[in-house]
């Protein structure tokens, strides 16, 4: 004998008839409204029941360029001679006394190969207070055939440690990188009765296009830091880029022209450990470009070749050591 499933029955048949006699007049109307009103729970646990929708993550401010480029950057801490004695002993004629001398410095270990020890071409020494304490630091560059190298040494009690190596791979032939190109000592940012250390490298492309890196580094702790670094200048010579700002564009009807942008450092002088990254964009000749005269910390906002301007406040942070964006990049005031 077959057996039938039997129907869920959600009201009994007789209480709906009753329903319906019960109000003759309007059974159809008032009949939808109580079925309605039953289903109401229903429909309201079945929406509950979904998960509540997860809020938006906020979108994390990034600084407009950052990066070293072609410069490597490394923290150690080693015991080494004093700077003066190793200055001499780079100049001198015995091979390990040299290897040991760049060895020291950190160079790469290409340089330290048995047999294939070379004396730099040119050995700067520079002695500034890099740190949060009064010691006198120092910092020692060569130049080589293919790296111009930096190593930046601290004094501890009578002796001294190299607590930092930066170097940067170009050929010695090549004449826009050279070790006073390289490093530059200025006032520090954090502490104007201090100094830093800015380095800068260029990199070029086959399309006449160059690149200019810029690092910011000091000393905390007897700790060397990288507090800033970014793209200083880009220009770029490829036929298909274009500049944002459409009267430069209109402009740039002269054979070579180039996109340029530049950026550079507007300290303020309100709040402390406050700065403003601007970055000028246009369109020039080499022969406009090599008019332009950019000295540090400089600020070229009249400058005619530049015709787009844009700002990025930065502020120092403690935790990170390090400068970091407070505001998206916005046109300048006035530009």
């Amino acid at each position: 004998m077959p057996i039938r499933a039997s129907r869920t029955t959600i009201f009994p048949s007789s209480f709906v008839n009753w329903f319906m006699d019960f109000f003759p007049r309007t059974r159809v109307g008032v009949a939808a409204a109580f079925f309605a009103l039953a289903a109401a729970p229903l429909c309201a646990q079945h929406h509950n029941a979904s998960p509540p929708t997860a809020p938006a993550k906020p979108v994390p401010i990034v600084i407009e360029s950052s990066g070293m480029g072609p410069m490597q950057f490394v923290t150690v801490n080693y015991g080494v001679p004093a700077p003066q004695s190793l200055t001499r002993q780079l100049r001198g004629d015995d091979d390990r006394t040299r290897a040991a001398a760049l060895s020291a410095l950190g160079v790469p270990a290409q340089y330290l190969q048995r047999g294939r020890t070379i004396a730099p071409h040119s050995i700067d020494l520079v002695f500034a207070q890099l740190g949060n304490d009064d010691d006198v630091d120092a910092i020692v560059t060569v130049e080589l055939d293919q790296h111009i190298v930096s190593a930046i040494l601290v004094p501890d009690g009578d002796n001294w440690r190299r607590i930092a190596t930066i170097w940067f791979a170009d050929p010695f032939n090549d004449l826009l990188n050279t070790s006073t190109t390289f490093l530059r000592t200025e006032r520090s940012l954090l502490a104007h009765n201090r100094y830093r250390a800015v380095f800068r490298a260029r990199s070029t492309d086959a399309h006449s296009g160059m690149t200019e890196y810029e690092a910011h580094v000091i000393i905390v702790n007897k700790q060397a830091v990288v507090t800033l670094s970014f793209a200083s200048r880009e220009r770029d010579c490829s036929a298909d880029v274009k500049t944002p700002d459409v009267k430069a564009q209109a402009k740039s009807t002269t054979a070579g022209a180039c996109s340029l942008a530049v950026r550079w450092l507007r300290q303020d002088t309100v709040e402390a450990h406050h700065l403003t990254l601007i970055t000028g964009t246009g369109r020039v000749t080499p022969h406009d470009e090599s008019s332009m005269t950019l000295a540090p910390m400089d600020d070229p906002l009249e400058d005619s070749h530049l015709r787009s301007f844009t700002c990025q406040s930065l502020m120092f942070n403690d935790q990170t050591e390090h400068f970091e964006p407070t505001a998206v990049p916005a046109p300048c005031f006035g530009k």
